[in-house]
């Protein structure tokens, strides 16, 4: 004669096999959903910092981390002297850095430096010895500074 089929035994009394299996995928799930929003934006900023998109406060993320290391530039900015952090930082080579960051999207020189020092001047208050500071806190050529505007011609 021929036995039945043996049964699964339950571990719990009165749980089924269906429920145990509910309850581990319902715990897959979170575990799933944990992982993917603790190493997802990390994996999305290692992505942004290594191809040089991120930026912290207008400066490349690569280049800021630089200049925090230095000792004397982080002192100089911690200590907001803004003549000695940019000394430090054109003795680092770090404005010409970040004008080649830029110069894809500024192409006008004059424009493409005084976005640079516009960012130092929000950062520690840095005025260039070419720029004055308007009303609005936006940094402006002095007159002296300006290039030469040919004269618009006139109507005839």
């Amino acid at each position: 004669m021929s036995q039945p089929a043996p049964r699964r035994k339950k571990t719990k009394p009165g749980q089924s096999n269906s429920a145990k299996s509910r309850t581990k995928n319902k715990t897959q799930r979170v575990v799933t959903i944990i992982y993917l929003s603790v190493f997802l934006p990390i994996g999305i900023v290692i992505i942004l910092f290594s191809s040089g998109i991120l930026t912290i406060g207008g400066i490349p993320a690569s280049i800021a981390i630089e200049v925090w290391q230095d000792k004397a530039a982080r002192s100089a900015y911690l200590e907001g002297n803004g003549k000695k952090l940019h000394d430090r930082l054109d003795e680092m080579g770090i404005e010409e850095r970040i004008k080649a960051f830029y110069r894809p999207r500024i192409s006008d020189e004059t424009k493409l430096d005084q976005h640079i020092h516009q960012i130092l001047y929000d950062r520690v208050g840095y005025v260039g010895q070419a720029y004055r500071v308007n009303s609005e806190g936006v940094l402006v050529l002095k007159e002296s500074q300006q290039p030469a505007q040919e004269p618009s011609p006139e109507p005839k």
